[in-house]
């Protein structure tokens, strides 16, 4: 893709149309994620537990439920996304690397892998043309709407559009360099029942405090630039 910024025809048109607006997020959505992702995997692992299935598959059967999730919803999207892919990877290697090492330890810290990878990967894409950030938000602001997709990608002539999409990215990959260590440390520290039920909980409230963030970090930028605009600026 030619990039906006470079060419300064396209600028004019990144001026955002009345009839282009943003759509808000919506919490429900994440509610069949919340569902597979976080309280599955807690009542699959404390059922085969208390069956007296050793931990270490205990686990791996707790895995099954996000793995089903990520399917499902590559499949209801028909399109590969980059970090759906990347997730479906890790749970996939995680599981057949626990089960061949027969660690307990590796099986609780697999997650941190993925968490780890995902933060390193953000922070990368700072080096890119542009970040994994501008990318994954275009996908919910504008799905397949030629009109959103134009309107969002010529927002990329604006510096302070391209400042706050790299912010953004920063803290997006920080949180997850920073969470990666802390399930590390959970599973020194805790028994495995309570790394299962703490886990998740870490995790949902990590993303819910970045989708804060992001909406009103991007929220304010919007505010700001339409007070500009309104004052001829």
């Amino acid at each position: 893709m030619t990039d906006i910024a470079a060419n300064p025809a396209p600028v004019a048109a990144a001026a955002e149309p009345a009839e282009v607006q943003p759509p808000q997020f919506r919490w429900m959505s994440i509610v069949p994620t919340l569902v597979f992702d976080a309280i599955l995997p807690v009542v699959i692992f404390n059922v085969l537990t208390a069956y007296h299935v050793p931990t270490l598959y205990a686990l791996i059967g707790g895995g099954v439920s996000p793995l089903f999730n990520n399917l499902r919803t590559l499949i209801k999207s028909r399109r590969l996304e980059p970090i759906g892919v990347m997730v479906l990877f890790f749970l996939i290697v995680g599981a057949v690397t626990s089960l061949i090492s027969g660690s307990v330890f590796f099986a609780l810290i697999k997650d941190s892998f993925l968490t780890g990878t995902a933060g390193l990967v953000f922070l990368a894409t700072l080096f890119a043309k542009r970040p994994i950030t501008f990318y994954a938000m275009r996908g919910f602001v504008a799905g397949d709407d030629p009109e959103r997709i134009a309107w969002w990608d010529g927002l990329w002539a604006h510096h302070e559009f391209r400042h706050g999409m790299r912010v953004v990215t920063v803290v997006w990959g920080g949180i997850y360099l920073v969470e990666a260590v802390a399930r590390v440390f959970m599973a020194l520290k805790l028994t495995p029942a309570q790394v299962v039920m703490a886990s998740p909980i870490m995790g949902f409230g990590a993303t819910a405090l970045l989708i804060v963030f992001t909406s009103r970090y991007m929220g304010a930028m919007r505010q700001r630039r339409e007070a500009r605009l309104a004052a001829g600026g």
